[in-house]
């Protein structure tokens, strides 16, 4: 997949939509990749969270919690469009990893995903960090777990596909 460049949206997909292998979510105007690293997901979020799409972000954002992992970070980083709509599919995510006991956190440093979840004071509700290691250090000083315990942002074999957790 094609890293999508601020400001604009990624294309549709060329075939059929849904799971891909390498753990895509293709919809026209939004991609979640996933990546799973000893227990932590990182789930990367690309294009616009709108009416159109936000059904799709929950759906993949609650099957990232299915398999019990310690932690889920969602990287924003991607994202161009974000309003009340990508507000509430972080609470109910949020809202689901409190009552399962999943760790969470939320990386954003866009204008236009920070200043809605500062307006609304969703912000300090939620673990929003500007970058994934910082976001990867707050919830394991939630958890009591030490560095040993939780991935890095790099601890795989997996290359970079155009996400900031991916980058150098």
């Amino acid at each position: 997949m094609t890293p999508v460049p601020p400001g604009t949206r990624p294309q549709p997909p060329t075939a059929d939509p849904g799971y891909g292998v390498d753990g895509e979510f293709d919809r026209p105007g939004v991609a979640v990749r996933v990546a799973r690293r000893r227990g932590v997901v990182f789930a990367g979020v690309q294009g616009d969270i709108d009416t159109d799409s936000y059904q799709d972000v929950r759906q993949q954002l609650f099957a990232c919690l299915e398999d019990d992992p310690s932690a889920l970070i969602v990287d924003l980083g991607g994202v161009v469009l974000f309003g009340s709509l990508g507000i509430a599919v972080l609470m109910e995510v949020h809202e689901r990893a409190y009552e399962t006991g999943v760790g969470f956190a939320v990386v954003a440093r866009q204008r236009t995903v920070v200043d809605p979840m500062r307006v609304t004071e969703v912000d300090v509700l939620l673990t929003l960090r500007p970058t994934v290691d910082e976001a990867l250090t707050a919830v394991r000083a939630r958890s009591g777990q030490t560095d040993d315990g939780m991935p890095g942002p790099r601890d795989s074999e997996e290359q970079d596909h155009g996400f900031s957790w991916w980058s150098s």
